[in-house]
């Protein structure tokens, strides 16, 4: 039989491969030359990106902060309360001489949102030097007086004032002229929780105290007198000190009517050339007058209370 022609590729088995791993002192030089080659071209790089950060900080630092053209030069303040641009430099303690980017506008409004008599507050700069500011203020309309708490009215240093919504918010130095002769609000019985810092004061009674503060001042307008103390005498009604002594006593509404009877029974007295000393206005319907001189029966106010509201109308 003719042979059979087959073909056989011999392989190395792996027990035959040969690994090689030639190293000499010439290689391992020209090894270390390469890696640092390497080295020597990212610290470059990094010294190079450095240098150009620390120049482009420079730039801006004497273009930006050393500057005069940005020196801060103005406060463009414009608030719906008192703060004047004086009261605001003082309150955040400004350098006037330094720059408008150096200002930190965050911090700063941080730092006004931290006074309860402060409700919001916008920062900007406007080039080349001026600083605006934007401010909505509470309003006070009346004084707070609790003495439990320690709390006394028409005191610019401790005292409380309140807004129409009924929030509390210490006296702050820019609005003490203003707040002086506002009303006081006098309560006596409250409990914990009722009077808190930058909230809204939750006594029910006092609540009602506050309505009738508000809406008599806006009635009593030019009339010639006012209601400078409202306290709350119970649950059911309250007793108000006119600016002529007169003592007045409310319920818990109804104060717009309670309020316009008062002004005709000043006015009937008056004319009629006598004077009212107390007088009860929860009744709609035949309203009982002490007649004589305002502020005392038999020469002494009848109550404790009444003489602490007397003592309020002491300039």
């Amino acid at each position: 039989m003719p042979r059979r022609r087959t073909s056989r590729v011999n392989r190395p088995s792996p027990e035959r491969r040969l690994h090689l791993n030639v190293s000499s002192p010439r290689i391992v030089y020209w090894s270390f030359l390469r890696y640092l080659k390497r080295f020597c071209k990212v610290l470059l790089a990094l010294v190079l990106v450095s240098g150009a950060g620390w120049g482009v900080q420079t730039g801006m630092q004497k273009f930006f902060i050393e500057n005069e053209e940005f020196q801060l030069r103005h406060v463009d303040l414009e608030s719906s309360g008192e703060m004047t641009a004086e009261d605001f430099v003082q309150l955040c303690e400004l350098e006037l001489d330094s720059s408008i980017f150096s200002l930190r506008l965050r911090e700063l409004k941080a730092k006004l949102l931290e006074r309860p008599g402060i409700e919001s507050a916008e920062l900007s700069r406007r080039l080349p030097g001026t600083l605006r500011v934007r401010l909505v203020e509470r309003e006070p309309i009346a004084w707070l007086e609790c003495r439990p708490l320690g709390i006394v009215g028409r005191n610019p240093t401790g005292g409380i004032l309140l807004d129409r919504t009924g929030v509390c918010f210490p006296c702050d130095f820019w609005v003490e002229e203003k707040a002086r002769p506002l009303p006081v609000l006098l309560v006596s019985e409250v409990e914990e929780g009722d009077i808190t810092i930058g909230k809204e004061i939750r006594h029910h009674e006092s609540r009602r105290a506050l309505e009738l503060i508000g809406y008599a001042q806006e009635r009593l307008k030019g009339v010639g007198w006012s209601l400078p103390v409202v306290a709350v005498r119970n649950d059911y009604s309250l007793e108000a000190a006119t600016s002529e002594g007169v003592m007045a006593t409310f319920g818990m509404y109804g104060h717009e009517e309670q309020l316009e009877n008062l002004i005709t029974l000043v006015r009937e007295t008056k004319d009629h050339g006598e004077l009212m000393a107390m007088v009860n206005l929860i009744p709609r319907r035949n309203i009982p007058v002490i007649v004589g001189e305002p502020g005392a029966l038999g020469g002494h106010p009848r109550s404790r209370l009444q003489r602490e509201m007397h003592a309020l109308l002491r300039p």
